[in-house]
């Protein structure tokens, strides 16, 4: 409740018209309409007024908004904690901080959102009701990053429960995103647009791409899917002509050169498989090290990027990830797996993941 709120409701106890109340405070009925819509609000001299008015202290008129802000800041300092613990691996311990805060904002939509978050991660087959439930409350929420992000849960959470065709349905309700700003803006207002969309680019092409060198039917060889990914990287490259590659750049870029390297000890080119995981470590080690840059590459350089802004990823993660799957795929890399730089990549990766 407002304070704006709070008046009209103390006017009415006390039986009140706006013009009757507004002569009191010596300002006209429009000024007290106007605080009752919460358009404007009293100034702060003028409530130890309104508190003797309506026989009231000055904490009854501010303690709702005051409250408010408690809430508010409880709600912010939960989130960057949540945060804090996914950078840091701690899933269990931030389902619990979830469930604890639901229990007290049950209707908040960031506790929603950060529980229906972890949910997705760890329990999904378990809780499988419990995220429905909440991605159906928040696909009418008002933010569309969280309907967005429900929206794409609740189609991912439905396909991995074998539940087709609602999985189908929830992905028909991800808008096209026809470009309408490139007709009506102009001057710095475009170049930032468009540059926005050739990075927007390089990570599209990264999950199509990858989808498609994954696909295990049949329909691409393995030196086909070796072009798909090297096409990708190259087009990376295109873009940040200077190489002044940011944190999910590197991300991508190492995660790119992984398929490459898999794809060539498949096809026995040893040399360039080692190669293609030097550079992939090369590119885990750049996101490890990552604070800042300010683009000078002409399709990006009015961008810049700062790791504060960025949902980081425990780096140790990441290394530990790909050392597991050196482990996992030894299939794969069968045709190097003895081979002096393929060992000396499993041993640094594991080096890594241990510090």
């Amino acid at each position: 409740m407002s304070i704006g709120t709070v008046i009209r409701n103390l006017r009415h106890e006390k039986h009140y018209t706006q013009e009757q109340l507004a002569d009191m405070l010596c300002v006209s009925a429009s000024t007290i309409s106007q605080w009752e819509c919460n358009r404007t609000a009293p100034d702060i001299s003028q409530l130890p007024t309104l508190a003797n008015i309506f026989e009231v202290s000055a904490d009854i008129l501010l303690e709702i908004d005051i409250a408010k802000s408690k809430r508010a800041k409880e709600i912010n300092d939960f989130e960057k904690e949540c945060d804090a613990l996914y950078n840091q691996g701690k899933n269990e311990e931030r389902l619990e901080l979830c469930r604890s805060m639901i229990k007290k904002y049950p209707n908040d939509e960031t506790v929603m959102y950060q529980l229906m978050r972890v949910l997705k991660i760890t329990r999904e087959n378990e809780c499988y009701n419990e995220i429905v439930d909440l991605g159906e409350r928040l696909i009418s929420s008002n933010d569309p990053d969280k309907r967005y992000h429900a929206i794409r849960w609740m189609c991912l959470t439905h396909e991995e429960n074998n539940n087709h065709s609602e999985a189908l349905r929830y992905a028909g309700m991800i808008p096209s995103n026809k470009d309408l700003f490139i007709h009506i803006l102009d001057g710095k207002e475009m170049i930032l647009h468009c540059q926005k969309y050739f990075k927007e680019i390089c990570n599209n092409m990264f999950l199509y791409a990858n989808s498609l060198a994954y696909l295990d039917n049949g329909h691409y060889t393995p030196r086909q899917k070796h072009i798909i990914c090297k096409k990708l990287y190259d087009i990376f490259h295109i873009i940040h002509e200077d190489s002044d590659f940011d944190y999910m750049d590197h991300d991508r870029m190492g995660r790119l050169c992984f398929r490459m390297a898999q794809d060539s000890a498949v096809m026995e080119e040893k040399d360039q498989a080692v190669e293609e995981l030097e550079k992939m470590l090369y590119h885990f080690d750049k996101m490890s090290e990552f604070d800042n840059i300010k683009h000078s590459s002409l399709l990006v350089n009015t961008l810049s990027s700062d790791i504060k802004d960025i949902r980081k990823k425990d780096t140790r993660s990441i290394y530990t990830t790909f050392y597991g799957y050196l482990n996992d795929r030894l299939n794969c890399f069968e045709s190097i797996i003895d081979e002096p730089g393929f060992l000396k990549i499993k041993n640094i990766l594991k080096e890594k993941s241990d510090n």
